[in-house]
Parts: structure tokens; C-alpha cells; sequence
């Protein structure tokens, strides 16, 4: 309820003082002409220099701009392959024609990279600009994200047909990442987990204008989280660029797309409005089905049953319910509709529409009241394996800019799936609720102080409030106290020391709600520009960063392999993950029962007894009694085994870390969420050589100090020699039955009467009376001759030792071989991976269950460093051909502990990215006719350490190429091809392999 009285009361704001600012407009028309053939430069940007007003070139050249500046006024226009010009306008009657001559422009105007329009040569940041004209001469139809692929210094991963990820310097993760990507000043990360989701992002081709991407740390403004840059997506408005659209796109894959963009603007420029539409489907790339057998089957396997609703149990799912035994939410036909036996996704649909409101009163203000609805499924992939994502994203926006003022409110809420299309992971196949939601208010004022250096200063606040509910099935026992607030305020100046010389400084102090202390993160900047053509740059950044709602508060079984026995429970940064002193090894399997002391290193033999023994003892005791000679024993056999534990030991059990097999001898916690600092350094250039040729260098440090690890928290006991348990139980439990005196004494007492006997019996049956038996006789006492006669208690005497002996002998044998067999059951039963585990206080207590405690390791003062370089270069060879290349170098990408360069880190780390890889490319555009473009992109090889997509990442060699024709003034026909030459490659191992992608694109401009 706080959260949408906040999004009423702003949301009301800044409507009402988006209306109260209306003023009287002049309307200014002109055209944008070549200079060398006075032929219309068609999508020329015009703008009214100091203010928001602008306006786009039609396919004539013409644009209408309405302002309310009074005259005179100067106005700039600009186009990709031009260089800029400025004009000045004194009267409304007056003619207008500006002729643009060919040549790089290096006067566009960027906002990202200090939030406030500045030139990009006066930015303090490394920049890259993709514009209308690069988005519609590009093989990347299939979704605007692709366009990133060839930007310097950005590592992209096309995950699957319909899923990719992106990250810079910070290095690669395949679930989250720590660049910000935002369109219109909305952020478009998944609220709870940092991730993007590029199914649900709702970017249309029809309705880019342009992509601003921006290289390095940029917390001091955008705050925690943002290490490695920004990409921010901007959107045509509906005034500047009215209009109605259409694309339709068909290819492999079974691909088909369709997109409508309608806008609308009144006369004076005061106000429009625009609707975008879109909906996609195709077929998914697919695994190897020989190469990836294994995994497909063990996908298969798991999901089996289809996917189950788990059930919860103390605000926790349960793990002890069997998957038979949950509530099925897919059946296995659903999830595997053309029943070829592989549960994988094998297609994926996406849906958005939106519509927006514009208001421009005056050159001073314009603001823009938006939402709509981003619906979509696809393949996510994490550390520990895949899943299927779906949802329906639902949000709004209201921002407005007045003079030096800019306000946002933007709410996003995801409903997480349903029960028809949840989200859930292979291997787990369990439904996982998602439902997320982000509230996020920004405001910010903007002003000159010409008296001071000529400085400009912008200050602002930030409010982001981040809410999740995952039903128990996620969050655990956190759901409904997992809020995750952030707090944000910012400082900015740029001061001008000369006309060649500025400096910009900024800080930033954010402060989260599940954290003690804030963070401050600063920046320094100094640009200097010999001339109008160069800019080099010194800057310095701190980020801040820290867990995801995700990594916080997550509490959830994260794979279980034998339900009810033993799993692997993941729990997050909320609070310290720690062991009570002393805490003993759970033994797996025994029901929360058996305990060894912590420093064992020898295993009992009393746990495979007390394992087997329910099994075994019926059998023996059955045994015992169907023998009449041992019958009488069953009585004492029973009382021997009532209380009996066997000594001894065999085999040995060492504690390892169950993730990546390293030795982990005793359980160490690890705290509670830290925010960690990245530091960079950055030396940059950005020039034009001559007024065709432009490049680009940086130069960069990156250190990173507070990382956090994926992995587990306490040890996971192994067992070695688990081969001779059976012998030696046996051998234990035989000798020790042997040697108790009860047993042995009841065989003595019960072999001596048998010895007796049968010495009786045979003196009977030899005729030796009975009156000699005690005392025996001499030789011929009986009958001349006669042998001597022993006493009968003598005769006994010197019989039953061996007697005695082999009746113990057989006894112990037929106990012993008892529990030889049931050890044999019991090795074939356990695994000897995981026969015990210390759990941390954080996992599920007394259940009977062994928890395998998994978590975020902390390690606050460790700190990893590289540096990097990013090379560009564009070649306008005329005013329709372009060549470009760029290339990027890491220092290194693997820190293994004990190797030269490791920074000490305790643990392997990696940037799962290549240490150098280069784009080559051309780009052809005839506005009235064809226009092509052809893009070369090479990656080295790499390993990765990303849990279950760890491995060797091979080179690449990719081309990508497109052709089109503008049939007419509104139609355009392209043909184009990714990976044209259909390379098989994965953007990690274990990922599906990707190939080919023709596409056919038909777009209508009405």
C-alpha cells in the first residue's frame, strides 16, 4: 500500500506540472540537404540548441520543429556520416537550407555517461553510439540486443535463439550481469535477480532511435551494481518522429515476426502519443543429442513425472516429498509436445505492447507517461543449470524534464509465470515462483554557474524499492521480509579550467536496507581537447557492489539427490552463514541419528552396522533357530546383538567442497552481505584524423575488491576404501561375537554335553561297562590284551577342544558372513561422495535430513586486478561506404592460486571472457536504393569456471551479413544472414549449439 500511495502521489506530480507549463509555440521549417549533390538527407536529426526540442528529417529532407524560444535562436543539424552544423534562425519566414558535408561527426550528443546531454567528445566516459541508420543496415534483425555484438569492449553471449546475455570488464557470469542496460531511463534488469532477460525486455527494431553504450565503473551516478557500464536504449518520440510502421520478418528456425509502431503528433509539436506492438516465435537451437547424451538424459530423467508444484512445508519447501508424490503442475507431454523424447525447450513466443503520452510545451520541458506489457519465455542459465523462464512483465513510467529539473517514476511487476507456463529448473523439476516487482523514483536538478570556472553541476536522488514473493519456493522462510531498498544521492560538477581543459567530479553515497553501513563511490575525470577533432581523457572510478534480492534472501533446496536423504540447500547473505562450535559430521542416510565427532578421520565401523543391522539380525536370528544344534543359542544370540556396537574402523573420510572438489577439512561461516569496490582507472582517446578516418583507444585498470563466492559453506565428507567395508565387518563382528564369554561359554557347555555323549556312546558300543567309565582300566584289565581304557571325563577332555573350536568357528563364520553380505548391500547403496556433512546454522534443523550447506563465501578484503585495452577505428571512404574495426585485449582472464600473477586470492577465479578478440566490418547505405553490411567477429578461446557450464569455450569465427533495397519511399526490403557461414559454437559449454539464422525482413513505413 506505501508503494502505490508513493506511485500516486509523483505519478500526479508530475502530470499536473507537465500541464501547467504550456506556452506558445513558433513553428521553424527547413531542409537538410549533401552539400556536394544537394541531394535530402532523409532522418537528419535537427535540434534547437539549449533546449528538448527537435525534430527528424522526412524522406525529403523537411523538417517542422515547434518552439517557444524566442527568435533569434540556433539550431544543429546532424547525421551519421556528416559532420554537424549549426545555423541561426532570426525570423520564421526565413529560408532554410543546411547542407551537411561529409564526415565523421564527433558533436553528437550523449546522455548515459553523466546523465545530462553533453557532446561525446566532452564526456568523461568511453562511449560507443549505435544509431537509427546502424539498427536498420544490420543483419541483427531477429532482436535489437544483437546490435551490441560488435561494440568494443562488450562480451556478448548468445545464449540460445531467444536468450542473450551481455557484460564488459567486470567479466562474464551467465545469469546476472554488472552492466546496467535501461531503455528511456528505465531500468530493464530483472528486479530480484540483476539478470536480463532479453524475451521480456520489450525492445522493438521499429522503435530504437539509437543505443548509447557506455564503457566502465559508472556507479558515482547509476549506483550499486553498475561496474561495467551502461547501455541505454532510447526510444523515437512520438513528436520528432510521427508515423506508422510495419515490419514482418520469416525465416529458418521457423521465425516469424511482426512488429507495428503508430505515432501520432499534433500540429504545434505539443504533444503525441505512439503504440508499439510485437510478437515473435521460432524454434530454440538445440543440444548435441551424442555430444550432450548424458545431459539430455539426465534432463529427461529428472523430468520424467513433468514439473511439480513442491510442497512447502514450515515456509520452506520440503525436500523429503517424493517427486511422485508433489502436485503436478506440466505433465511430460507438456513439456515435451512433440514427444521425441527431450524434455529441452525446443521453441520459444514473445509479446509486447505499449503505448506512451508526449507533452512538449515548451523548448524547456517535455515529459512522456508510459507502460505497457513485455510477455515472453525462454532458456535462462545459471551455475547450476538450466531452466525455463516465462512471464508476463508489466510496468509504467512517467518522467518529465524541465529546464535544469528531470524526474522519473517507473514500476515494473513480473508475474513470474503461471501453472500453464511456469518457471522452473531441469534438473530440479520443481516450479519456482517469481513474482517480482520494482518501484524506482529518481530526481535530479541540473545548473550552470558561468561564474565558477564555468562550471555545470547536476545533483541528484535516487529511491529504488525491490519486492519478490516466491510463495516459499525461493525465498523460504524470508518471504515477506525480503524487501530490498536502496537509497541513492549523487553529486556532479564539470568545471572548465580553459577552453581546452575540463574536469569533472562526482560522488555518490548509497546505503541498502539489509546492510549496516553505505558505500561512497567517487569519480574524477580531466578531458582535454587540443581541438575541435581530439579529446584525450584521464579518469578515475570507484563502483559499488553487492548481492541481488536474489542473492540475499534465497533459501531453497537447490538440487536434492536423494529426497528425504541428503540435498544441497542454498542459502543467502541476509545473515552470517556460521557452525555451531564444535559441530559434528552428520552421517547421510542415518535420519539425523548418527553423529561423528568433527575431526574423524577413520570411518566406524559401527555406521554400516548400524546401517544394516535392522536387515540383517531377522535373517540371522531365523537362521539360528531353523539349526537344531544352534536353536538353544538363539536366546543368547539375541541378547549379544541387543547391545552390541562393533569396534574398529575401515576406510577413510576426507571433507571437500561438494562444488569444486578442493579439500575442506572443518566447517568455516562466512558473514553476512558486504558491499564490495571496483577501482579504475582509464587513460582514453577519441579523434579524427583528417575528417574521414576516426579512432578510438582506452586504456584501463579494473581491481575488484570484495568478491563473493557461489560455493559451498561446510564440508561434504567423502568415503576412500569403501571396497573392503564388507570383509571387515564381517571379520569384526564374527571376532567379537566369538569372544564374548556368554556365547563362547554356552558353546562350551553345549559341545562338552555332545563330546560326552557321543564318548558314551561309543564305549557302549564298544561293550565297555558302564562301572569303568569314571574310572577307566589298564592295559588288560578287560580281556588279556585289552587296550587301557581312559576315564569317559578324560576321553571328553581331549575331544571337546576341538570341538569347541570349530563349533565357535562355524558359529562365527555364519554371523559374520551375515553382515559380510550386509555390508555389501550397504556399499552398494551409499554413495561414497556424500557420506556425511556439517550443516551451518542456516540450513533446516532436525529434520533428519543431511544438508549439504551452500551459500555466497566472502572474502572482503581480497582484491583481483587486470587491465585492458579497447581499440576502434571507422574509415569513411564516401558518403555511403564505411569500413570499421575495433579489438579488445585483457592483461589476463584465468587467477589460479599458487601461479605468479594469482593477487593471492584464496580461490580459482575467472572473467569467462576471451583475452582478445576483434570485429571487421563494412557498411554500404544508398538512402534511395540498396545498402549492405558485412561483420567479421573473432573471440579466442577461453575457460570458463561457471559451474555447469565450467569448461573450454572455443574460438569463434563468425560472419554476419545483410542486403536491402527500398523498393519505394515506404517500402524496404532486407535479406539477412548470423553466422553466415554456419559455424557450431556454444556461448558456454553444455549451452545449446548455435548455428545459422537467415531471416527475410519487409518493412513498411505509411
Amino acid at each position: 500500500m506505501k508503494t502505490k500511495n508513493i506511485f500516486k502521489r509523483v505519478f500526479f506530480a508530475l502530470f499536473f506540472l507537465t500541464i501547467q507549463l504550456t506556452l506558445a509555440q513558433n513553428t521553424i521549417s527547413g531542409k537538410i540537404v549533401d552539400s556536394e549533390n544537394q541531394e535530402a538527407i532523409p532522418g537528419a536529426n535537427v535540434i534547437v540548441l539549449g533546449s528538448n526540442t527537435g525534430a527528424v528529417a522526412d524522406f525529403d529532407g523537411n523538417f517542422t520543429l515547434n518552439t517557444s524560444a524566442e527568435l533569434p535562436l540556433t539550431i544543429e543539424a546532424s547525421y551519421v556520416g556528416y559532420s554537424s552544423k549549426s545555423f541561426e534562425v532570426t525570423s520564421l519566414d526565413q529560408d532554410i537550407v543546411i547542407s551537411l558535408d561529409f564526415g565523421q561527426n564527433l558533436n553528437e550528443v550523449v546522455i548515459s555517461a553523466s546523465r545530462r546531454s553533453e557532446k561525446i567528445l566532452d564526456a568523461p566516459a568511453s562511449v560507443s553510439i549505435i544509431s537509427t541508420q546502424d539498427i536498420e543496415n544490420t543483419a541483427n534483425v531477429n532482436d535489437p540486443v544483437r546490435n551490441l555484438i560488435n561494440i568494443p569492449g562488450l562480451q556478448f553471449q548468445q545464449q540460445s535463439a531467444n536468450s542473450i546475455n551481455f557484460e564488459m570488464r567486470a567479466g562474464s557470469g551467465v545469469f546476472g550481469t554488472s552492466v546496467f542496460p535501461i531503455l528511456d531511463y528505465r531500468f530493464l534488469q530483472s528486479p530480484a535477480s540483476g539478470s536480463f532477460f532479453a524475451f521480456q525486455s520489450g525492445l522493438s527494431n521499429l522503435d530504437i532511435e539509437r543505443i548509447e553504450i557506455v564503457r566502465g565503473a559508472a556507479s558515482a551516478l547509476y549506483g550499486p551494481g553498475v561496474e561495467s557500464g551502461v547501455v541505454h536504449f532510447f526510444s523515437k518520440k512520438a513528436i520528432d518522429k510521427p508515423g506508422t510502421s510495419v515490419e514482418l520478418i520469416g525465416g529458418n528456425l521457423s521465425t516469424l515476426q511482426g512488429a507495428v509502431r503508430h505515432a501520432y503528433a499534433n500540429d504545434k509539436k505539443t504533444f503525441g502519443f505512439k503504440i508499439n506492438a510485437q510478437y515473435k516465435k521460432g524454434d530454440e537451437f538445440s543440444l548435441d543429442p551424442v555430444e550432450d547424451a548424458q545431459f539430455l538424459g539426465a534432463i529427461n530423467q529428472a523430468t520424467a513425472n513433468g514439473i511439480v508444484q513442491p510442497v512447502v512445508k514450515n515456509n520452506r519447501i520440503d525436500p523429503s516429498v517424493q517427486p511422485i508424490d508433489q502436485i503436478p503442475v506440466l505433465s511430460r507431454a507438456d513439456i515435451d509436445p512433440d514427444g521425441d523424447g527431450n524434455a529441452y525447450l525446443n521453441e520459444y513466443e514473445t509479446f509486447m505492447a505499449n503505448a506512451h503520452l508526449e507533452f512538449r510545451p515548451n523548448d524547456k520541458t517535455d515529459a512522456v507517461i508510459s507502460g505497457g506489457i513485455n510477455s515472453g519465455n525462454g532458456l535462462i542459465n545459471q551455475a547450476q543449470g538450466p531452466g525455463y523462464a516465462a512471464g508476463n512483465d508489466y510496468w509504467g513510467q512517467a518522467r518529465i524534464r524541465s529546464g535544469g529539473f528531470f524526474g522519473q517514476l517507473s514500476y515494473t511487476a513480473n508475474d513470474g509465470g503461471s501453472e500453464n507456463a511456469p518457471f522452473y529448473l531441469y534438473l530440479t523439476a520443481q516450479r519456482i515462483i517469481t513474482k517480482r516487482s520494482a518501484l524506482d523514483v529518481q530526481l535530479q536538478y541540473s545548473f550552470d554557474t558561468e561564474n565558477f570556472l564555468d562550471s555545470n553541476f547536476t545533483f541528484g536522488a535516487d529511491y529504488r524499492d525491490i519486492g519478490a514473493d516466491s510463495e516459499n519456493t525461493l525465498f523460504g522462510i524470508n518471504d515477506g521480509s525480503n524487501d530490498y531498498i536502496n537509497y541513492g544521492v549523487y553529486g556532479q560538477g564539470t568545471s572548465r579550467f580553459s577552453d581546452k581543459l575540463d574536469l569533472t567530479y562526482a560522488l555518490r553515497y548509497d546505503k541498502l536496507n539489509f546492510v549496516d553501513k553505505g558505500k561512497i563511490a567517487p569519480r574524477i575525470a580531466l578531458v582535454f581537447k587540443p581541438n575541435a577533432k581530439n579529446s584525450f581523457r584521464l579518469t578515475y572510478n570507484e563502483a559499488v557492489f553487492g548481492p541481488s534480492a536474489l542473492e540475499t534472501y534465497v533459501d531453497f533446496p537447490v538440487q536434492i539427490q536423494a529426497p528425504g536423504i541428503l540435498d544441497v540447500w542454498l542459502s543467502g547473505q541476509t545473515s552470517a552463514q556460521n557452525f555451531d562450535p564444535n559441530a559434528p559430521i552428520e552421517v547421510v542416510g542415518s535420519g539425523g541419528q548418527v553423529y561423528l565427532p568433527a575431526n574423524t578421520t577413520d570411518w566406524p565401523l559401527a555406521v554400516p552396522y548400524g546401517a544394516v543391522a535392522d536387515q540383517v539380525l531377522p535373517l540371522l536370528y531365523q537362521g539360528v533357530g531353523a539349526n537344531p544344534n544352534y536353536a538353544p543359542l538363539e536366546p543368547l544370540v539375541r541378547n549379544f546383538f541387543s547391545t552390541y556396537q562393533p569396534a574398529g574402523t575401515s576406510g577413510t573420510i576426507q571433507g571437500y567442497n561438494a562444488f569444486n572438489g578442493t579439500p575442506m577439512p572443518q566447517a568455516v561461516g562466512t558473514p553476512s552481505a558486504l558491499l564490495g569496490t571496483t577501482t579504475s582507472w582509464e587513460v582514453g582517446y577519441k579523434g579524427l584524423l583528417g575528417d574521414k578516418f576516426a579512432i578510438g583507444l582506452d586504456v584501463y585498470t579494473f581491481a575488484r575488491t570484495g568478491s563473493t563466492q557461489f560455493t559451498a559453506i561446510g564440508p561434504t565428507f567423502r568415503l576412500t576404501g569403501a571396497e573392503n567395508i564388507p570383509n571387515d565387518l564381517g571379520a569384526q563382528v564374527a571376532a567379537d561375537f566369538a569372544a564374548d564369554p556368554v556365547i563362547s561359554g554356552a558353546i562350551t557347555q553345549a559341545v562338552t554335553a555332545l563330546t560326552q555323549a557321543a564318548v558314551e556312546a561309543q564305549y557302549t558300543a564298544n561293550g565297555i561297562p558302564e562301572a569303568i567309565w569314571a574310572t577307566g582300566a589298564p592295559a588288560g584289565a578287560l580281556f588279556p590284551g585289552s587296550p587301557a581304557v581312559a576315564p569317559v571325563s578324560a576321553a571328553v577332555a581331549a575331544a571337546a577342544p576341538g570341538q569347541i573350536a570349530a563349533a565357535n568357528a562355524e558359529v562365527a563364520t555364519l554371523v559374520g558372513g551375515a553382515f559380510v553380505q550386509g555390508g555389501q548391500a550397504y556399499t552398494s547403496l551409499i554413495n561414497t561422495a556424500a557420506v556425511g556433512v556439517i550443516e551451518s546454522q542456516r540450513v533446516p534443523q532436525n529434520d533428519g535430513i543431511a544438508h549439504i550447506s551452500a551459500g555466497y563465501r566472502i572474502f572482503d578484503n581480497v582484491t583481483r586486478s587486470h587491465w585492458g585495452s579497447d581499440l576502434s577505428m571507422e574509415y569513411f571512404a564516401t558518403e555511403k561506404l564505411t569500413f570499421w574495426g575495433n579489438a579488445s585485449w585483457l592483461s589476463q582472464n584465468e587467477w589460479n592460486p599458487g601461479e605468479e600473477n594469482d593477487d593471492d586470492l584464496p580461490f580459482q577465479d575467472f572473467l569467462n571472457a576471451p583475452r582478445f578478440k576483434f570485429r571487421l566490418g563494412m557498411d554500404y547505405l544508398d538512402r534511395n536504393g540498396f545498402q549492405f553490411s558485412l561483420a567479421f567477429q573473432h573471440d579466442d578461446e577461453f575457460n570458463s569456471n561457471q559451474g555447469f557450464y565450467a569448461g573450454t569455450v572455443q574460438e569463434k569465427n563468425l560472419v554476419d551479413a545483410s542486403i536491402g533495397y527500398r523498393l519505394s519511399d515506404s517500402v524496404k526490403l532486407d535479406l539477412s544472414s548470423t553466422n553466415l557461414f554456419n559455424q557450431q559454437y556454444r556461448a558456454f559449454p553444455n549451452m545449446p549449439v548455435i548455428g545459422r539464422r537467415l531471416n527475410l525482413r519487409l518493412v513498411f513505413d505509411l
